[in-house]
């Protein structure tokens, strides 16, 4: 989206850009790094990658190939155009490409491009879930190419595509089987019943429950109905333009029948677990009830424990505490510790990454995004402030640094620029980093052992019968010697020592979802054997030792991550949950399997590949204006950073006139470098609309060159400045030129923005925007004027969807020529008429509550279902004046209205108030009603 709006910015700049008062505020995708694209060329990819990224990149090779050799069997379809493939080394430098112009939040896992044909991928550090990444965005390859053959030879448009549910179902279905967590999320929905069915799917649209009942559905078709009817559903597309009625006549079923099979198939399966298994909230005492709460850590300050813990409650994720031997369960209230994703400093935490820990001294050791990498912050709970940071600018992603026992060491586990996934220690007082592994196997969880010379963490390195689980190995910092700790045939994580360090706890998902285990210490070594310690239907995820007898730990129920805390003590180990561990298998490790390239031409270093992005033409036809026609189209390299647009339309109104009433601009976007920079000529001529008198039109004729900057300061700031040259003549009386001008305009802007939003606007934080400019006629002297805009909005949370919002902006123009202005309508001040009051001068000043009124409604036809969500009110109160030379008149208006979000494009908006008038004297003697479309501001 950057690019088109810096598009439209461009469009408007024949029309003096010193005094824009139409712009945009938004977060910024900063490009920390200039990347240097190899390309390795295989059989059916062409694969980019960069920097040390080679080895990985080649394994990734080997997946494409093996997955297209599987995938053009079961699709019986082969591409012959070589796939483009693009490995990002860590999910931080994916997060920059511009193959998409959104930002991309820490949970994408990597994305099929259409328009190019293009699959960009990160590298997580796991080898496993690059395998899983690749295949899955394969599928939507093949996919979509199938489909499009399909309908070409049934030469049908070929733009009927299966709802996403299916789409991204198929490609879980085909690329993973039903692991831990899509376990965890179908249990959860059918037990706790928020199970969606498919003809309400469009509820769930997007989101991760609904990529998880899309391919357990097709589990079960392929269960109850056979492998082939999956594949029929996409053979069968070409017959309806409505996907139910392709599944109704592939399954021979009505979708209510089908829908009624799959939940009992679902109810059989699940139901039966509730006998010696339970739900969270009956098993352990819950401790939060809202919001996304993870990795909670116990500290005792004056004889009162603590939780300290990460979460994202409030649509921000930051660093929470709260006090657990309360009283009352009301009393069990978190408070913030430190915020979030408000500053460059703290940009992002990672939820779903990574675990926090407290030293003996107090220091919470915890990380976020700032900047180009990751940082470990030191919070001191007794000084209330970080008092250390630690960066480092060869390790990408940290995650879950953990203390020595006696507080100076760290040990974590980083992504380098290689991509492996490795444990460093960091020594507190000298800063000094020690590296402790070097390989492509992916270490996880890291923490201190028995003693400070010994690290137990996780890892894939398992060999033997259960290779390539996740189990738990121990490192001895005196010898280098890695040994098992657990050898078993599940995924095995966060493990905690108890306080007198003769237990062991951790995760694993040995019961096909994540519950507490443990393993006792004997003094010298760890048992054989292993106990089930919980016995939940989800899952639980970082426990902690809290005493000798509690722990606590985060929980995922009713689609939320909760946190609990239970005795150890009330949960004996059940003898029938006993795993006997075998070790005779494994020595050795595994090996990764590369794709070999002998050739020197099939290593190579990325040139520039331009292709066509879009192109669009219309003609239209009117009595008044005649025939009129344009055509805009852009161009592209394969990684979005080199973009081109060009733009042609004429506006004659005869024959004669059609030359000079040609419109073209052209325009060069470069977005790959940290600042972002564009340039282009233009030529404009036809009649327009003079905003300084109500209803006049001018011809114009303008045409020149421009050149825009664009520099992030970070996520939430950046500068902007441009410079335009542009040659005027504008007449008003036909055939007499009424002033030439040769006019010189340029701006700098600050801009600010760490709002977060609702359905249908913000809902907190700040967007700021501070504007000077100067325009002037540096030929003739018939235009000079500067330009000043201040424009500042903070929202203020009062509940989790409801919020006090308010704006205070002033516009100023001064000097000869100088541009009105306008204000008037449901943007600004509501209630007057759209764009009718004007001045070189004006201020709005606008106070509004914003609160939630319907979230969903939903209405069923016979013939179709639709939904409507994001029902909002308003109650709102908006002043402003606008002037030229003599201030003289207030306006005003208050009412209330109501918003809904249409499909996620589009707010519209209904209000109802009154206007004051006579410099506030008065009200209106009756009420407005004004509809219109649009966020709020």
């Amino acid at each position: 989206m950057k690019f088109l709006k810096l598009l439209f910015f461009i469009i408007l700049v024949g029309f003096y850009t010193a005094d824009a008062q139409l712009y945009y505020f938004g977060r910024n995708k900063v490009q920390y790094e200039s990347f240097e694209w190899k390309v390795l060329r295989t059989e059916h990819f062409n694969i980019y990658y960069y920097g040390e990224f080679e080895e990985i990149a080649e394994i990734g090779a080997s997946y494409a190939e093996e997955a297209y050799d599987e995938l053009k069997v079961r699709f019986n379809n082969l591409i012959t155009k070589p796939i483009p493939l693009i490995f990002y080394n860590t999910s931080l430098h994916f997060q920059q490409t511009n193959t998409t112009p959104g930002l991309i939040p820490d949970a994408v896992g990597g994305f099929f491009e259409f328009i190019k044909g293009r699959v960009v991928i990160p590298y997580t550090g796991s080898i496993h879930d690059f395998k899983h990444v690749i295949r899955h965005e394969l599928v939507h390859v093949f996919m979509t190419t199938q489909v499009l053959h399909i309908l070409s030879d049934h030469r049908l448009p070929t733009d009927r595509f299966p709802p996403l549910w299916f789409t991204e179902g198929l490609a879980e279905y085909m690329s993973t089987d039903i692991d831990a967590q899509a376990e965890m999320v179908m249990r959860d929905a059918v037990i706790n019943n928020y199970f969606v069915n498919l003809e309400d799917m469009y509820r769930i649209y997007g989101t991760f429950l609904m990529y998880k009942e899309g391919q357990n559905f097709l589990h079960f078709v392929e269960e109850k109905y056979g492998a082939e009817k999956v594949m029929l559903l996409i053979d069968n597309i070409w017959m309806f333009s409505d996907f139910t009625k392709v599944l109704e006549h592939t399954l021979g079923k009505p979708v209510e029948e089908i829908d009624s099979e799959w939940l009992f198939y679902l109810k059989r399966k699940y139901y039966p677990l509730l006998s010696d298994k339970a739900p969270l909230q009956h098993s352990a005492q819950q401790l939060t009830h809202f919001g996304f709460n993870f990795s909670p850590v116990p500290y005792k300050i004056n004889g009162d424990t603590w939780l300290y813990f990460p979460a994202n409650r409030d649509g921000y994720s930051s660093l929470y505490r709260m006090k657990i031997n309360v009283k009352k369960k009301s009393d069990l209230e978190p408070e913030l510790v430190l915020r979030g994703e408000k500053t460059a400093e703290f940009e992002a935490f990672h939820l779903f990454q990574s675990s926090i820990d407290i030293s003996k001294d107090g220091l919470v050791a915890f990380v976020t995004k700032s900047g180009a990498t990751d940082a470990i912050h030191f919070y001191s709970i007794p000084e209330e402030e970080v008092i250390k940071n630690y960066q480092n600018d060869n390790l990408i992603n940290i995650t879950s640094p953990k203390f020595s026992g006696d507080g100076k060491r760290v040990v974590f586990q980083a992504i380098d620029q290689k991509g492996f996934s490795d444990l460093f220690i960091l020594d507190m007082e000298t800063n000094q980093l020690t590296r402790l592994t070097n390989d492509y196997y992916d270490e996880r969880d890291p923490m201190f052992g028995i003693t400070d010379s010994q690290v137990i963490f996780s890892s894939d390195r398992t060999a033997g019968r259960y290779e390539r689980y996740y189990n738990l190995f121990s490192y001895d910092l005196g010898t280098h010697q890695i040994d098992y700790i657990t050898n078993m045939p599940a995924n095995n994580s966060s493990p905690v020592l108890s306080p007198d360090k003769k237990t062991l706890l951790f995760t694993s998902d040995m019961d096909k979802v994540q519950n507490i285990w443990r393993i006792k210490f004997n003094g010298q070594s760890f048992s054989d054997s292993v106990w089930k310690v919980t016995h939940f239907i989800t899952s639980a995820f970082h426990p902690r030792y809290i005493d000798s007898t509690d722990i606590t730990f985060s929980g995922f129920e009713n689609f939320s991550f909760n946190l609990y805390k239970d005795k150890i003590d009330s949960i004996p180990p059940d003898s029938s949950f006993r795993v006997v561990m075998k070790f005779d298998s494994t020595e050795g490790k595994w090996v990764e399997s590369k794709l070999k390239v002998y050739s020197e031409k099939e290593k190579y270093n990325y040139e520039k590949e331009y292709t066509l992005d879009y192109a669009q033409s219309d003609v239209t036809t009117d009595p008044v204006y005649g025939t009129r026609g344009g055509a805009i189209l852009s161009l592209s390299d394969l990684f979005g950073d080199d973009n081109y647009f060009f733009l042609i339309y004429n506006t004659a109104n005869v024959q004669s006139d059609f030359l000079k009433s040609f419109n073209v601009m052209l325009e060069r976007i470069d977005l790959s470098k940290r600042t972002n920079y564009g340039f282009g000529v233009f030529h404009f001529s036809g009649n327009r609309y003079d905003i300084r008198e109500s209803d006049e039109y001018f011809y114009e004729r303008s045409f020149g060159g421009f050149f825009l900057l664009n520099f992030p300061l970070s996520s939430f700031q950046r500068i902007e400045t441009d410079v335009s040259l542009a040659s005027s003549d504008k007449e008003v009386i036909q055939g007499v030129i009424e002033r030439k001008a040769l006019l010189l305009s340029n701006t700098i802007s600050y801009v600010a923005d760490n709002s977060i939003w609702g359905p249908t606007g913000p809902l907190d934080g700040i967007r700021a925007r501070v504007l000077l400019g100067y325009t002037s006629d540096i030929k003739y002297s018939n235009v000079n004027f500067f330009t000043a805009i201040a424009d500042y909005r903070q929202y203020f949370r009062i509940g989790y969807t409801t919020a006090l919002a308010f704006r205070g902006a002033i516009f100023y123009n001064e000097g000869k020529e100088a541009r009105r202005y306008f204000m008037g309508g449901s943007w600004d001040l509501r209630g007057w008429p759209r764009w009718s009051i004007r001045g070189e001068k004006l201020w709005i000043s606008s106070l509004e509550l914003r609160f939630p009124l319907i979230d969903q409604i939903n209405i069923r036809f016979p013939f179709v279902n639709l939904g409507f969500w994001g029902i909002r009110g308003a109650v709102f109160s908006d002043f402003g004046g606008a002037w030229d030379e003599v201030y003289d008149q207030t306006l005003g208006s208050v009412g209330f209205g109501f918003r809904m979000n249409l499909l996620g494009a589009i707010v519209l908006r209904y209000d109802i108030g009154k206007k004051i008038e006579d410099n506030l004297s008065s009200f209106q003697s009756g009420l407005f009603y004004q509809f219109f479309f649009g966020w709020d501001f």
